[in-house]
């Protein structure tokens, strides 16, 4: 027993295997253990669902090609003109369209061999290959193709039929689709017709000996007329397509007094099942004696093996029991629960681990909530730096003054833009807002701003991308800096002063460029930018914390500032959400 305990746990379980397997091989032999293995291989193989399903991945793969040439053909020039001339009504040019469309269904015809035919009908007239004889006594309206699109309005494959659109009565799969157009047109239809006897070659393949392999389509209703008897059976005996309701699998049934092996796979283009039919007595034809052999064979054996397995499996789950108890307490938040064991085997290492990991997530929980601390204290912060006394004072002075003054138009302005201001500031208690709301919340703010230092700037906002309004980000980012310019580069000014702010990005990142013409800071005054004295006002070290809050590393923060030319503030941010998580 020593010897085990300072053994593996790996070691130990293969010493455990290893005496079952050679009990149980002693008592069945050699050759009996062969047959088995060998048999149950080979009938293994016989019952694999791989080939159906290969075969259905293949004809899938063919479809999406033909699907594929056809959407070439469609976005073609030559199409494209036709098009124009169909939703205009023009026949004037229906040669000239002939004739350049001639070229195209030859490139289709030639990318896919399966091809028999390509016909289009639209308003102004049919094509069709040159190469081909129209059968002039069918109309595409009085066939059941055009009954079938008009009544399911979308892309449709249909049954093997012969084909009623040309001449020679050839038996053919046919493909009907709309045309892809700017603007609707109604009235035209593509005709792809397919050779079914190529079609039926790619559905069987290679099915293996005493197989029959056929195409159902949703009804249970063959997509094509079936050769072998035995297919021919089960197809007319109707309950093949109750049968096959998952994606993919293999069952038995009876079909006259006898059972069959049932294994089918859903082609994912279009409604159709590949399904393979063969005799279960032809494929367990050589496990009869096997199966009568393992099964006297494997009671003895179990029966053995059973009185030593239990002492070997108690013995072994022992330590994988106490872990279990462990991993109990801990569900029920007792993180001080710890796994104990003397042994060295691979299972102590588990709970050598488990134990780090708990002493882990104690150390995560407290930095998530220190984290939280943090992130609390800066919206607090944010929201106080647009609640700044000063700012209030200085507007609502002005409005008073305003309202002395009869201006009330510009004072019922500034009331609403400060109300708004709030509104967007407190975003419903909400963290995230998204730009286009930010940029409204900057704007109500500089417009107050320009209202309380009348001529003392302008300002300029512009969006380069259509889909950047609707971008995520943390709200009360911009006020800081615009209030920077507004306080700082044009403090001592008295007109002349501009600022710029200016969005724009890629499909992966995105900037907000913040400019002004103001004093400019040399470089000492940039850094303490950086600072987190609380009498600097707002910091910009609180805006990159809550910035990386949200975007993690991937935020950048540029300043470039010289004295008498300026200050420009540059965020890089990467594209995170299109949407804020709550509207205002």
């Amino acid at each position: 027993m020593d010897y085990l305990l300072r053994q593996s746990f790996r070691n130990k379980l293969k010493i455990a295997f290893l005496v079952v397997i050679v009990l149980s091989v002693l008592m069945t032999g050699g050759l009996s253990y062969y047959i088995s293995a060998a048999t149950l291989e080979k009938n293994a193989l016989k019952l694999t669902q791989d080939t159906v399903a290969r075969s259905a991945q293949i004809v899938d793969e063919k479809l999406n090609k033909l699907m594929l040439i056809m959407m070439t053909f469609m976005i073609s020039q030559p199409f494209h003109d036709m098009l124009k001339d169909a939703a205009a009504g023009d026949t004037s040019r229906y040669y000239m369209h002939l004739n350049n469309l001639d070229n195209v269904f030859s490139q289709a015809r030639i990318a896919e061999p399966l091809i028999q035919s390509i016909y289009v009908t639209t308003p102004i007239g049919e094509f069709y290959p040159s190469s081909m004889n129209r059968n002039r006594n069918t109309a595409f309206e009085d066939t059941f193709l055009y009954d079938r699109i008009e009544r399911e309005k979308k892309n449709i494959w249909v049954e093997g039929h012969k084909d009623m659109l040309f001449s020679g009565g050839d038996r053919v799969i046919s493909l009907i689709l709309e045309p892809i157009f700017d603007t609707p047109v109604s009235g035209v239809y593509i005709v792809v017709n397919i050779r079914e006897d190529g079609f039926r070659k790619l559905v069987q393949g290679d099915t293996g000996v005493g197989a029959s392999s056929f195409l159902l389509n949703s009804e249970g209703a063959p997509v094509y007329p079936v050769k072998d008897p035995l297919a021919r059976q089960a197809v007319e005996a109707g309950n093949l397509s109750s049968m096959m309701l998952r994606s993919e699998g293999n069952q038995s049934f009876e079909l006259n007094d006898q059972l069959y092996l049932l294994n089918y796979a859903h082609l994912g283009i279009a409604e159709w099942t590949i399904t393979t039919i063969r005799s279960q007595a032809v494929v367990l034809k050589d496990m009869v004696y096997v199966k009568w052999l393992i099964a006297g064979i494997a009671l003895t054996a179990f029966a053995v093996t059973t009185l030593i397995s239990g002492a070997l499996t108690r013995y072994l789950l022992k330590p994988l029991q106490g872990l279990l108890k462990v991993m109990k307490r801990v569900e029920n938040n007792d993180l001080s629960a710890r796994f104990e064991s003397n042994s060295g085997d691979e299972l102590g290492q588990v709970g050598f681990r488990f134990n780090r990991m708990l002493e882990q997530i104690v150390v995560l929980i407290e930095e998530v909530t220190e984290a939280q601390s943090h992130k609390r204290a800066t919206e607090i912060k944010a929201l106080s730096a647009q609640m700044d006394p000063h700012f209030l004072y200085n507007t609502l002075n002005t409005i008073y003054w305003k309202l002395n003054m009869k201006q009330v138009e510009p004072s019922q302005k500034m009331v609403m833009a400060l109300s708004r201001l709030f509104q967007l500031g407190l975003n419903k208690g909400q963290e995230i807002t998204t730009l286009s709301k930010e940029l409204e919340h900057v704007r109500q703010y500089l417009e107050l701003q320009s209202y309380c230092y009348e001529g003392l700037f302008d300002f300029e906002i512009e969006v380069c991308g259509t889909d950047l309004p609707a971008l995520s980000i943390p709200r009360i980012i911009l006020q800081p800096l615009v209030e920077n310019s507004i306080l700082h580069g044009f403090r001592d000014w008295m007109n002349g002063g501009r600022i710029q702010i200016e969005i724009a990005g890629d499909a992966e990142h995105w900037t907000i460029t913040v400019r002004d013409n103001g004093s400019g800071m040399d470089e000492n005054q940039v850094c303490a930018l950086f600072g987190k004295e609380p009498e600097k006002g707002y910091a910009v070290s609180n805006l990159i914390r809550r910035l990386q809050l949200y975007y993690g590393d991937r935020v950048g923060f540029q300043v470039n500032s010289a004295l008498g030319r300026g200050t420009e503030v540059i965020l890089f941010l990467p594209k995170k959400g299109e949407h804020s998580n709550e509207p205002l």
